[in-house]
């Protein structure tokens, strides 16, 4: 089976395919580091191209079985928050299915992110309708990767399309990785296994370097570790294992010094997992300027409360001064103290001078710790900065091959570029382990007709 990778970023979806044994011929994208890391891991060929401007000539007569690839996610992401119909990066899907009509395959798998089913039925209409114009019947299920034993809970859409002069129906494999083992059978008789761990990923991995580079211990040594040999990859040294400290500052450093593991830095939450700025530094502020913090952080979403008719915002400063108890001008004082160090900002309206948390004080999630025996959260391309993601036991952030253990790349895959170039090519990557699961399932389609179980199902 010969395959070609449309918008391949430095290849995840590819070792996947490869990997399941499919003769991957190019990958293109226009992303010029990445292509980089494309042409350094695979035997196919990188090709530097805008996919919206169709077909290049060196591509028109290629012949492939399947085409596979992942348009560009962040006009879906709900990670920050823009799900538009009409963004210029959501009509890269349907440059995607231009490419599909033009090679006419077998088959065809396209990946985004969970945020591309929440725009309109408009538009998964039409993404079904453009796909039967070129000849295709498709189906599409949200998977988990963490099904599939990437030690990592990331949702993607994955449309699967069979072209219409072929006898089988557009299906899906169903993980076989669960929560917690449950005696359940995978469709091939065994017993599902419990999910992956970021232990499981990251056991064996010694101090990070200053180059990246390590070397590893024996397999032998960790023999109930189902996850290390298959991102291991028989080798015995590995890259890329690079990692930023956080900043220096007394603050950061002793919010990071109090996260525990699965803990992180949100004073705009409440519940177990998240640690408040009043209570981490506590120490830094009087009562009174806790208990304002605190009140702020309660109150900013409460309607009764917020200025300016949002959802969210500031609460006006006579409310704060009516509800604590400390006197008027100790309040008002507390306020302007926070406000001139940093830890608040205010909004006016009609003369109503009103105070919200701000970004040092935790309004958004800081310094997030991953929880060693549970799985990590989807793998941003920002997630190697301390800010956003910490290691599990350690206090630093993840080291880039950290990430793409968790990611699933093999040990042997090594990335090129600089730190941040590194950075954006794991996060945009399509884990290898669920899309070689993906492929294999559609090797098996494509030998025996359809399974047991199909995305309809």
């Amino acid at each position: 089976m010969r395959a070609i990778d449309l918008f391949c970023g430095a290849g995840g979806f590819s070792a996947g395919f490869e990997a399941a044994g499919i003769d991957v011929l190019y990958g293109c994208d226009i992303a010029e580091r990445a292509l980089d890391t494309f042409d350094a891991n695979h035997d196919g060929d990188g090709v530097h191209h805008d996919i919206s401007e169709g077909v290049p000539p060196e591509l028109a007569d290629v012949s492939v079985d399947i085409v596979f690839g992942s348009p560009p996610c962040k006009g879906f992401s709900d990670a920050r928050g823009s799900r538009r119909l009409d963004d210029e990066r959501n009509q890269l899907v349907f440059s995607f299915i231009q490419w599909v009509e033009h090679f006419q395959p077998k088959y065809v798998l396209m990946e985004n992110v969970a945020g591309m089913t929440t725009i309109s039925d408009e538009f998964l209409e039409a993404i079904e309708r453009e796909y039967a114009d070129a000849g295709y019947t498709v189906d599409w299920e949200t998977l988990n990767a963490a099904d599939f034993g990437v030690p990592q809970t990331r949702e993607r859409v994955i449309y699967v399309g069979v072209r219409d002069d072929l006898d089988v129906e557009p299906s899906l494999p169903e993980g076989g990785y669960r929560d917690a083992s449950d005696g359940q059978l995978t469709l091939s008789g065994e017993l599902m296994r419990s999910w992956t761990t970021v232990a499981d990923a990251l056991e064996d991995l010694p101090e990070p370097t200053e180059d990246g580079a390590v070397s590893l211990p024996p397999l032998s040594d960790y023999p109930e570790n189902d996850y290390l040999p298959l991102v291991r990859d028989g080798v015995e040294e590995t890259w890329n294992h690079v990692a930023k400290e956080p900043s220096d500052d007394e603050d950061t450093r002793h919010i990071v010094d109090e996260l525990r593991p699965g803990e992180m830095y949100r004073s705009s939450r409440f519940g177990d997992r998240y640690r408040q700025v009043w209570e981490l530094l506590s120490h830094r502020f009087s009562a009174v300027e806790q208990d304002a913090l605190h009140f702020i952080a309660r109150h900013r979403s409460r309607k009764d409360f917020r200025m300016n008719g949002k959802s969210v915002g500031a609460v006006p400063d006579h409310l704060i001064a009516d509800h604590l108890e400390h006197d008027d001008d100790s309040v008002y004082d507390a306020l302007k103290r926070l406000h001139a160090d940093g830890w608040i900002r205010t909004d006016e309206e009609d003369g109503t001078l009103g105070y919200d948390l701000n970004t040092k004080s935790g309004i958004r999630p800081r310094y997030m710790r991953l929880t060693p025996d549970g799985q990590s959260n989807t793998i941003l391309t920002t997630d190697f900065n301390p800010r956003d993601k910490l290691h599990p036991t350690e206090n630093r952030g993840l080291s880039l091959r950290e990430g793409a253990r968790i990611q699933s790349f093999p040990d042997s895959f090594r990335f090129t570029g600089s730190f941040d170039d590194i950075a954006t090519q794991i996060g945009n990557a399509v884990p290898p382990l669920m899309a070689q699961r993906l492929a294999e399932h559609l090797l098996d389609v494509h030998e025996h007709g359809n399974p047991h179980v199909t995305a309809s199902d």
